[in-house]
This record gives C-alpha cells, structure tokens and sequence, in this order.
C-alpha cells in the first residue's frame, strides 16, 4: 500500500477537495465553506444554545480559528454575540436576521454541495459511506 492509498490522506484530500467544490458555490454569497458550516450549525440548534466552545468540539477545530471564523461572520452581520441567559460569564451565539432570512438558501447549498460531491455515488453507497465515516468518528 503507498501513501496514495493511506485511508487518514485520501479523507484530508476529500476535505480539500470539498473546499475548492464549494468555493465556487459559497462565493457569490461571500461566504467561506467554513463559515458556510457554523450558520448551518446556529440554524440547526436551539436558539440560545451554541457557545463557541460547541463550535470547536462540533467540528475539532481549535479555538482561534473559530474566534477568526465568528469574528468575521458577525462583521458581516450574519451571527452575533449574546451574554448567556444561563451563565452570565459567558457568551452564546445566534444566528441575525439576515442568517434566518437565508435559512432556505444555505440548506439548499448544502443540497447542491453534497449532490455534486457524491454524484458518482449510488443511492446504496452513500448510505455505506455515511455509515462508515461515522463507525471511524466513534
């Protein structure tokens, strides 16, 4: 087996790859795929429950990068800072207004983006992968 061949390299080559599919997709809406997958993340929750540390755990990044990542979103008016109803110490984020009003459309780039990474995929082997991907997270 050679490198190419290395289960750990050809899932940071798909990640990648996944960047520069969705560049194209995200660009017109100045999104990043990043930023693209932490509003996702604040729709999909409970209003008043993601803090940025569920952010971090959420998807293994470290701490600057989702400081850089909401920073840039709530300088585009698309997240904001609020105190936290159930710890003052700390700070929740929320989705704007302009984020909800966009719900339908960042759902359906998801769609867009998952058909065109996985169109070579039957029906039976997307299940397979989304099977196996998470046998390998657990």
């Amino acid at each position: 087996m050679n490198n190419v061949d290395k289960i750990a390299i050809l899932i940071k080559k798909l990640s990648l790859e996944i960047d520069k599919l969705s560049n194209p997709i995200l660009e017109p809406y100045d999104l990043t795929h990043s930023q693209f997958k932490v509003l996702k993340y604040l729709l999909v929750n409970p209003e008043n429950s993601v803090r940025q540390v569920d952010i971090e755990h959420y998807f293994s990044m470290t701490n600057p990068t989702v400081t850089g990542l909401v920073n840039n979103l709530e300088k585009k008016g698309m997240l904001e800072r609020k105190v936290n109803p159930n710890d003052n110490r700390s700070k929740i984020l929320s989705p704007t207004q302009k984020t909800i009003d966009m719900k339908d459309l960042l759902y359906s780039l998801g769609e867009e983006l998952e058909a065109k990474l996985t169109d070579v995929l039957s029906s039976d082997e997307k299940q397979e992968l989304l099977r196996l991907l998470k046998k390998l997270l657990h």
